[in-house]
């Protein structure tokens, strides 16, 4: 009689730790998105200074686009565990407004990098980069901005970081959210005058720097938001 409540409560610990692990692996995700948006940050800065810039400018946008992949990505694979708790139809519009989206446009920007890295006419792919990663920006801002209110499924321990840090939070990721919107009309502007043959590299390696302090930014925030659900 004793072994059953133990036996009633393992279901319940498994899915704990599956939840668990779901939140901590989205979390790694954004902490590698945040390291991608610092290679491209550095790679656009290398290329604005004279660096052989469009080596520069083709390998930051695969690094945006590795970023945007692997944090998009993993976010879109673990939703159901971290948001099980939330409304369905806001699950589905973090996956078909925003997160899935954003992967396809990590792996077009990473195809077009490639490609221009090559000398496959560098200048107009690596426009078409800026404008897609614009768009993958736009199409995630909407979604992070969910994640403000979607209550993620891990309960809070006496661990937990205390209210006023998850105040901060939540605004980190209003003002992460914002910023990507904004960047990422920027870049598809530049990218289209860059198409239009106004200064088009130096255009191509402003939106690329623009766009990966924004994933910096975003990354960090996504982070904090999923780290701050796990008991310490």
């Amino acid at each position: 009689m004793n072994n059953i409540p133990i036996e009633r409560n393992r279901p319940i610990d498994q899915e704990i730790r599956r939840e668990r692990h779901a939140i901590e692996e989205a979390g790694g995700g954004s902490v590698v998105e945040s390291i991608g948006g610092v290679g491209a940050l550095v790679l656009s800065i290398l290329g604005l200074v004279g660096f052989i810039p469009i080596s520069m400018a083709s390998i930051a946008s695969i690094a945006a686009g590795g970023a945007l992949l692997i944090g998009g990505g993993t976010m879109a694979s673990q939703y159901s565990h971290i948001f099980g708790g939330a409304r369905q139809s806001l699950s589905r519009n973090i996956i078909g407004g925003g997160m899935a989206m954003e992967s396809l446009g990590g792996v077009a920007a990473i195809v077009l990098g490639i490609l221009a890295l090559l000398g496959i006419h560098p200048i107009v792919l690596l426009s078409a980069s800026a404008i897609v990663l614009g768009c993958s920006l736009l199409l995630a801002s909407g979604a992070m901005a969910k994640l403000t209110a979607m209550p993620i499924r891990e309960s809070a321990g006496p661990g937990s970081y205390p209210e006023h840090t998850h105040y901060i939070m939540r605004d980190t990721l209003y003002a992460a959210s914002g910023s990507e919107a904004l960047i990422g009309a920027g870049a598809i502007v530049l990218g289209i005058l860059a198409l239009a043959g106004f200064s088009p590299i130096v255009l191509i390696l402003v939106a690329l720097l623009a766009v990966g302090a924004s994933i910096l930014l975003a990354g960090s925030a996504v982070a904090g938001r999923m780290f701050e659900s796990i008991p310490h």
